[in-house]
């Protein structure tokens, strides 16, 4: 039986890439560039966001965080899942500034970030990619 690539529980926004390093013995080093390249990515779209280095669960690691979201990333067998997560709610600013800020940013982060769009997933665990359309 099969899997997907995670991605945590709070999560309102996900896109799906895939990671492909070359056959260099350092796939760790391209890791870490395809990680600087997100972030760097997510920072000029969304200001607000700092870096941090913060594990959700065993498999999602929040790289980006601002008052209310984790920026992160979750790898399984060369499928990346990139998403958005709530925080938790005990931020200073109240829900509705959080819930407008998440309304925002949404489709902007899924136009993006991420090269797949995630078809469904089957009674084994295993999912179903196709590539995103390319608008020219």
């Amino acid at each position: 039986m099969g899997r997907g690539v995670s991605r945590p529980s709070g999560a309102f926004a996900v896109s799906y890439d895939e990671f492909s390093p070359s056959d260099s013995e350092d796939s760790s080093f391209e890791w870490n560039c395809y990680i600087e390249g997100l972030k760097e990515k997510a920072k000029k779209l969304f200001p607000s966001m700092r870096e941090c280095d913060k594990w959700l669960d065993r498999e999602d690691h929040a790289i980006l965080e601002n008052a209310f979201t984790w920026f992160g990333v979750s790898e399984y067998c060369g499928c990346v899942s990139i998403w958005l997560a709530d925080k938790d709610r005990d931020f200073r600013a109240g829900p509705a500034i959080a819930e407008h800020w998440k309304e925002q940013v949404q489709q902007k982060f899924r136009d993006s970030f991420g090269t797949l769009v995630k078809l469904g997933t089957f009674s084994n665990g295993e999912s179903v990619y196709k590539r995103k359309e390319v608008v020219k």
